[in-house]
């Protein structure tokens, strides 16, 4: 009997911790399935694991990539617990190191499990990180460089509670193209419902802890499914146009105060691309890219979240396109890393460029365009291609033109040159093969385009093949 006692209470023990363990590893990807999340191979996604980084911005400062993010201390919390911040950086978006953790009582929260989203910006040679006081107020600290030391030089929130008739947190900060770069900050909680949530905007002062002007509310106006409720709006700019994005949906205007015409979801529903898909969208080294953060065991199950990314295309007419086809792909991978042994890699998925464009494909998706002579695209950590004796490249062109692969640089040794015929026209699109050689170890290559007109070639994809 006493054994008996003893193998029941193991067995608790035992499906206890099953069900902790499934908790802490299943991963939502879309809407039906549930998949155990392992820790990836080489890493990817999610950009740092195990560590609920939520609310994940990016910007760029000094050609180097800083991540400001909040934290979900609880996998298994049913509400918010978040008790600090935190600063990563990297140099290519694959490995990130830790700089700096930011606790709220360096502010003048003092003690609290309240670090909501945040955002940074750099001006008059000062970095300025705003942060949220929970769904109460916003805070800004300055520093003099992208991971502090920081100083609460206020000692007081910047967006005092009551500001305006609706909330006060969730930052995001825009600094325009104009001559003077004006700075703006947008917050707030919009319902589309409700008169008595939306988001604000206002102008900042140069000393960019002080509003310029009084916060008005943003208008959002046409019929897209899109933004029908949520907090956390992220403002960016592209080619002209100004975004204002809650998670993955966004709206798009002419002007920074709006009106704001609600346009569509950048991702699909999956991966956690909806409305919580609380991040940001950037661009660097000429590529645009999205990272967001996603509830992976689903919000009415735990509050904990983990951060992704992935590449972001913009269609001719605007429209942001958030690649899920590389995520469906390549998830674990993630971005700036490449296997030969994939049935063809995307010409978009590259990490650097000049003098080329990144265009809708006539048949649908994305190609490089508009490449001019010297043109490079960068591809590096491709793995798996020391056994790799040929390339094909899919392109379309109307001229002769040469394609040279490089390793390292634009002008690293050549391990390859592809001549290319004219296809007929750029809708006709046919495979180029040509000979790879010094292909032994892990390569950083370089694809170097050489012709006579302003648009020498299009480039769907490129695969690696042997004959072995």
């Amino acid at each position: 009997m006493e054994l008996n006692k003893h193998f029941k209470f193991i067995l608790v023990i035992l499906s206890i911790s099953f069900v902790l363990y499934a908790c802490k590893n299943k991963t939502k990807v879309d809407n039906e399935t549930l998949i155990i999340q392992e820790k990836p191979f080489k890493k990817g996604n999610p950009i740092v694991y195990d560590v609920g980084m939520a609310d994940p911005h990016i910007k760029i400062f000094n050609n180097k990539a800083y991540l400001y993010a909040t934290r979900d201390e609880d996998k298994l919390a049913k509400d918010f617990i978040m008790s600090d911040w935190k600063i990563w950086s990297s140099k290519n978006l694959i490995h990130w190191t830790l700089e700096t953790t930011i606790a709220p009582t360096e502010t003048y929260m003092g003690e609290s499990k309240s670090c909501w989203a945040s955002d940074a910006a750099y001006k008059n040679g000062n970095y300025y990180f705003y942060f949220s006081n929970g769904n109460t107020d916003t805070g800004v600290l300055v520093g003099k460089t992208p991971s502090g030391p920081f100083k609460d030089v206020l000692g007081k929130p910047m967006l005092p509670k009551n500001l305006t008739p609706t909330k006060e947190y969730d930052p995001t900060i825009l600094i325009d193209d104009d001559d003077s770069k004006s700075a703006y900050i947008a917050f707030g909680h919009h319902r589309s419902s409700s008169p008595d949530y939306y988001f604000m905007i206002a102008k900042l002062n140069e000393d960019m802890i002080s509003l310029a002007e009084k916060p008005r509310e943003i208008k959002i106006t046409g019929n897209a499914k899109v933004l029908g409720g949520n907090d956390k709006p992220t403002l960016h700019k592209f080619n002209g146009k100004y975004y204002l994005s809650a998670g993955s949906h966004y709206a798009i205007s002419d002007n920074i105060y709006g009106p704001y015409v609600k346009t569509g979801n950048s991702g699909n529903n999956k991966y956690g691309l909806n409305s919580r898909a609380h991040g940001n969208y950037f661009d660097w080294n000429n590529q645009s890219f999205h990272t967001w953060c996603h509830f992976y065991l689903g919000k009415d199950v735990a509050r904990y979240r983990e951060s992704y990314i992935s590449y972001l295309h913009y269609k001719n007419n605007g429209e942001m396109v958030t690649d899920t086809n590389f995520l469906k792909n390549h998830f674990s991978m993630g971005v700036g890393q490449y296997d030969a042994n994939w049935k063809k890699i995307e010409a978009e998925w590259y990490m650097k460029a000049d003098k080329t464009e990144k265009k809708e494909n006539p048949n649908g998706g994305f190609e490089i365009q508009n490449i001019k002579n010297n043109g490079w695209l960068y591809f590096p950590n491709i793995y798996n291609i020391e056994n790799k004796e040929f390339i094909t490249l899919l392109v379309s062109s109307i001229e002769n033109a040469t394609v040279e692969i490089r390793a390292n640089s634009s002008k690293g040794k050549l391990l390859g040159i592809c001549n290319i015929e004219p296809t007929g026209s750029w809708t006709n699109y046919k495979e180029a093969v040509c000979n790879l050689s010094n292909t032994k170890g892990v390569k950083n290559i370089y694809f170097k385009f050489r012709g006579n007109s302003t648009d020498i070639l299009h480039l769907d994809w490129f695969s690696f093949n042997s004959t072995k």
